[in-house]
């Protein structure tokens, strides 16, 4: 039997999750931090795009984060951490969607490329339809695909956060994909006749 051989990170190489969450593990609550850096801005955006309020998105993201630094040392696959974390911040989502109906429209607060002012005009414009009509999908359908095209997660990382099967993600996926195209394809048929 081969020795295991330790992976050796090279300087300025950082450090992955699973170092990160193990030395959490052993008393250094201080590399919390560095998840936190990696995983607010997502957090945040998937908060946003759920419950599509500024305030109420900032409060599920902070209560993830203090629910997570709680229970980290407690969980048991390290490598899981993202799905884990998510898990978390979906449990946080659906409890602000059952305490307020809030459907307002915020900017999203996210750095973008600068082009001409018409490139801008023409990116927020669509950004807001966008989000416009993730808002009105189902919720469920709505968490699936900013899961998938948003966060980058697999259909089975999906299934494990939602506590649903794979057919069924795959399934919401397909239906809200559908439900955007029909709804976006009105305004861009009318802009490339333009």
């Amino acid at each position: 039997m081969a020795p295991v051989i330790p992976h050796i990170r090279s300087l300025g190489e950082p450090e992955s999750d699973v170092e990160l969450v193990q030395r959490i593990q052993l008393n250094e609550p201080e590399a919390f931090a560095e998840l936190y850096r990696r995983y607010r801005l997502g957090i945040y955006q998937y908060c946003f795009w759920l419950l599509q309020d500024h305030y109420s998105a900032e409060d599920a993201t902070q209560e993830t984060f203090i629910k997570a630094f709680k229970a980290i040392k407690n969980l048991r696959e390290a490598a899981r951490f993202k799905a884990w974390i998510f898990t978390i911040t979906r449990n946080e989502v659906f409890a602000h969607l059952r305490c307020t109906k809030s459907n307002g429209l915020e900017e999203e607060r996210v750095a973008e490329e600068q082009g001409s002012p018409y490139e801008e005009l023409v990116n927020q414009e669509q950004k807001e339809l966008v989000q416009r009509f993730l808002g009105e999908l189902k919720p469920e359908y709505r968490e699936a695909l900013i899961l998938l095209e948003y966060e980058q997660l697999s259909y089975a990382e999906i299934a494990s956060i939602t506590g649903s099967s794979l057919s069924a993600i795959e399934s919401r996926i397909f239906k809200a994909r559908k439900s955007l195209s029909k709804k976006l394809k009105p305004y861009f048929t009318e802009r490339n006749k333009s």
